[in-house]
């Protein structure tokens, strides 16, 4: 079965996290719930060598940085931090957090550890340099020609914190999650060749107060980094392309409810194919569900398509101890093009019974720990599935099936490692306020 439903903006699914998950509070303990995106699209990786300035006193852009060439230079995927960048340690560094003892300023053992050179403050996660305030990051870049009826989008996985972009003089937009990735729609006449991208990254509190002792920005545990990291690439897809795509497993019905947004870049009203089919994963015996294929007419904007997929007369359940996924893969094709996404699901019910959490119709013990971000190596979470597989299974390892992350949402790696894992996770907002 499917629904089309019209939708007057593409905002609504453009600046949706790209993963689905769930966001709960310090009471409720969600865990893996949705999907983890893998696209098949063409890309160009961004990382490596970027030129950078510190723009201190925030005239950055009232003097047109975007138009001249920086002069220093960092590496990307990275901050501020590890790049060696930003002021020395002194009593004086304007840390983000707040200091309840205030002990290490005055008392007279702490004095060795206050002198240049020589300070080792015990409230925080003590980088070799710090820095609070704007920074600019810019990298000369290339449109293929094959690009040239593409819509081109630019993909910051990880920024901390507000970040403005801009293609050669032209501004591009804003963003300011500190939980989602940062992603920006080139202007449509972009033309293949070289231009200059620059972005600013600015971590002090602005907009949005999440609270100083939030995890996603205290120097207590990550620190407050300026920098960008994960994955940085420019995305090119057809004009009709995919937008989010959302799974409601309903193990009752032996059956998944999609909802997938059809994003139109054309201006004008078009048709298209869509086709479904869930595939097994690794260690899943289940058999692939079948495929359905429709052909459905898109509004000149945004189209959402409801359908209803079964998955077969026995399939297989995920919880911890059989971590059971499938591979939702999507296809549109239209004039323009086809564009592919792949989404990891897995079949389970989450539901409460008196006072106890219920998983596919059976108790649930949860048996967690608890994450602040501490990441010492770095000061930032790491973005790849490889690390967090690691932390789950030392947490599992010590009979943990549960892990919380206090005031802070870790990257998109987490929850596809905790799909594959079988771990449950209870994430917060980013905000302790």
């Amino acid at each position: 079965m499917i629904k089309i439903l019209p939708m007057n903006t593409m905002n609504y699914f453009h600046r949706k996290p790209l993963s689905f998950f769930l966001i709960v509070s310090s009471i409720v303990t969600g865990f893996v719930f949705g999907s983890c995106r893998q696209d098949t699209t063409d890309s160009i990786s961004l990382k490596g060598t970027w030129r950078f300035q510190i723009d201190r006193d925030d005239t950055g852009e009232a003097q047109h940085w975007y138009s001249i060439l920086l002069a220093d230079s960092v590496t990307l995927p990275g901050s501020m931090a590890t790049n060696r960048k930003g002021d020395s340690i002194t009593i004086s560094t304007p840390w983000t957090g707040q200091i309840v003892d205030s002990s290490w300023f005055t008392s007279q053992e702490y004095a060795p550890y206050r002198q240049p050179g020589n300070i080792k403050v015990p409230f925080w996660l003590q980088p070799v340099t710090y820095y609070k305030g704007p920074a600019w990051y810019q990298k000369e870049i290339e449109i293929p020609a094959a690009w040239k009826e593409k819509t081109i989008e630019l993909y910051l996985e990880r920024c901390h914190w507000y970040s403005k972009v801009w293609i050669d003089s032209t501004e591009v937009g804003t963003a300011n999650s500190l939980s989602t990735p940062h992603i920006f729609l080139l202007p449509a006449s972009i033309k293949p060749g070289k231009h200059l991208l620059s972005i600013r990254i600015d971590n002090r509190i602005n907009e949005i107060d999440v609270g100083q002792n939030s995890h996603s920005i205290s120097d207590h545990t990550q620190t407050n980094w300026n920098g960008i990291t994960g994955k940085l690439e420019l995305i090119a897809r057809p004009k009709i392309s995919l937008g989010d795509v959302k799974i409601y497993p309903d193990i009752a019905s032996k059956q998944i409810r999609v909802i997938v947004a059809i994003r139109n870049h054309t201006g004008e009203n078009a048709s298209c194919n869509l086709s479904l089919q869930a595939i097994p994963e690794k260690n899943n015996n289940a058999p692939a569900s079948k495929k359905i294929r429709i052909q459905k007419k898109c509004d000149s904007t945004c189209t959402i398509a409801e359908v209803t997929l079964p998955m077969g007369s026995d399939p297989a359940l995920w919880d911890e101890f059989h971590p059971n996924l499938y591979s939702l893969q999507v296809v549109l094709t239209s004039d323009k093009g086809k564009d592919t996404k792949r989404e990891l699901f897995g079949m389970r019910e989450w539901a409460t019974q008196g006072t106890q959490f219920m998983l596919n119709g059976r108790p649930v013990f949860l048996r967690g720990t608890l994450e602040c971000a501490i990441f010492p190596e770095t000061g930032f979470p790491p973005t790849d599935t490889g690390a967090w597989m690691r932390i789950f299974r030392i947490a599992r390892a010590h009979g943990l099936n549960h892990m919380r992350f206090h005031s802070w949402c870790p990257p998109e790696a987490a929850f596809i490692a905790a799909d594959r894992s079988g771990f449950y996770l209870h994430v917060e907002c980013a905000s302790w306020a």
